[in-house]
């Protein structure tokens, strides 16, 4: 793959018409992955909502990532699988996270740590390859009308394999600084930019890709799947999109917090970047990471804008995302009971 690779993936778009006529089926086998950070307030109605679509509780995984409310335990009253990180992280691993790919214990607090904890609980299970991962943000406060879980099962029934993640396409949310980003010369991501909205967290993929996935320890874990899957991938359409009807509603992020989250993303890209003569997220080896987490794992100071909306930028200095490696190459052995 050249530097220009890439540039001309197209994502297959399905609008929310076209989503209506088709009715995707819940499967036994499918799970929904839910991050969440001191969600009480959101927690059950969002798994009211999933049992209301079809899924049973033992198909819904709570990953309590440093909740300080009582996030947990509303979770637990609904019957559903409750774990928290910090629980799943156990020592032993996070010594080989440490110790093999320079990731620092302090660093697995943001929302792609909590994914990756709920992929070693996949792993531990023994989830079979051809199971869908539904992944699922705690904090939409309009879940009823946005519908995601129909939507990303039309997808998956339309295109029936000829994609590997689906994806909801944005209603008045275009991430336009990514795609800015992924548009500059000689950027070897810009295929990604064929989405409409890349850094949307309610998406789908088989277990076979995603165990293999080396992801990110915050912001930028969605863009990194969607460049492991963008280089692994050797047919045209890659990803899915599937309309949305409805503006999603969410926690608002103010100008400081958008700030904070785009620099991280883009200097997770930037390091592949620089790395001497490869980029290929899946292709670094156990010492280039340790190498590119070091770095990232510095104090970088930087200007952002204050988190009131207004008055003058503060110096401030915030740890990038780390690198972290799949679960496949971890090797974590199934569960025996």
């Amino acid at each position: 793959m050249g530097d220009n690779s890439g540039q001309f993936v197209s994502a297959r778009h399905m609008t929310f018409a076209e989503s209506k006529v088709v009715d995707g089926k819940i499967l036994p086998t499918d799970r929904v992955v839910i991050p969440a950070r001191n969600e009480a307030g959101s927690i059950g109605s969002t798994i009211g909502h999933l049992v209301q679509t079809g899924f049973v509780p033992e198909q819904i995984i709570i990953m309590v990532n440093h909740s300080t409310d009582k996030t947990a335990e509303i979770a637990q009253m609904f019957g559903v699988t409750v774990h928290d990180q910090a629980a799943i992280l156990t020592s032993q691993i996070v010594e080989r996270l440490e110790k093999e790919y320079g990731v620092e214990a302090i660093r697995l607090k943001g929302k792609g740590s909590a994914m990756f904890a709920a992929c070693l609980e996949l792993e531990r299970a023994g989830t079979p390859d051809d199971a869908r991962i539904f992944f699922l943000d705690a904090d939409i406060t309009n879940l009823d009308e946005v519908s995601p879980i129909p939507l990303l099962l039309a997808g998956w029934e339309t295109w029936n394999g000829g994609v590997r993640i689906v994806k909801l396409a944005s209603l008045g949310r275009n991430n336009e600084g990514i795609l800015a980003s992924l548009g500059l010369p000689r950027m070897p991501y810009m295929g990604i930019g064929a989405l409409q909205w890349p850094l949307c967290g309610q998406m789908s993929l088989r277990w076979k890709d995603l165990r293999r996935m080396r992801g990110a320890t915050r912001y930028a874990i969605e863009m990194a799947m969607l460049m492991d899957i963008l280089e692994r991938e050797d047919t045209p359409a890659v990803f899915g999109e599937v309309e949305l009807g409805t503006v999603l509603h969410d926690k608002k992020n103010n100008d400081h917090d958008h700030t904070v989250m785009y620099r991280g993303i883009l200097a997770y890209i930037t390091q592949l970047l620089q790395v001497d003569g490869w980029w290929k997220l899946h292709a670094l080896t156990r010492q280039q990471i340790a190498v590119l987490n070091s770095e990232s794992g510095k104090q970088h100071p930087f200007w952002a804008p204050a988190k009131t909306g207004n008055g003058v930028s503060t110096f401030q200095a915030f740890p990038l995302d780390a690198i972290l490696p799949s679960v496949a190459e971890l090797q974590i052995a199934p569960s025996t009971v």
